[in-house]
C-alpha cells in the first residue's frame, strides 16, 4: 500500500479515515476561531488531541484545563468535554479517534 498524504485545505473530516484504508483510527483537523468551541458532548471512546496553534481551555468532567500550542491531550471515554478557544487567534488541533467514531 502507498502512503496517503492529504492536506486539510479543501478536505473535510475525517481527514484520514476508512476510505483511505485506515483500519483502526481516524484523524481530524479542527479549527476554532477566537471565541469558538466544539460542541459540549460525550461519547464512549477516548481520543487524543494535539494543539497545533493558539490557546484555550478544555472543559472535561466539569473541570477546566488550560491548553496551548504544543499540548497533547487525552480525553477519557464517557466523559463530557468541550474545547474552547479563549485567545485572539485561531486554536487548531489534530484529533485522533478510534474507527468506531465514524462507524454507524
Amino acid at each position: 500500500m502507498e502512503p496517503v498524504i492529504r492536506n486539510h485545505d479543501g478536505n473535510s473530516n475525517p481527514l484520514l479515515g476508512p476510505g483511505d484504508g485506515v483500519s483502526t483510527y481516524v484523524m481530524l483537523y479542527v479549527q476554532h476561531a477566537p471565541g469558538g468551541s466544539s460542541p459540549d458532548h460525550i461519547h464512549p471512546w477516548e481520543h487524543q488531541a494535539f494543539i497545533t496553534e493558539g490557546s484555550g481551555i478544555l472543559t472535561c468532567g466539569g473541570k477546566t484545563y488550560p491548553i496551548k500550542a504544543g499540548d497533547a491531550v487525552l480525553v477519557p471515554g464517557n466523559v463530557r468535554h468541550q474545547f474552547t478557544n479563549t485567545g485572539d487567534v485561531p486554536m487548531n488541533r489534530v484529533t485522533v479517534n478510534p474507527i468506531e467514531s465514524v462507524q454507524t
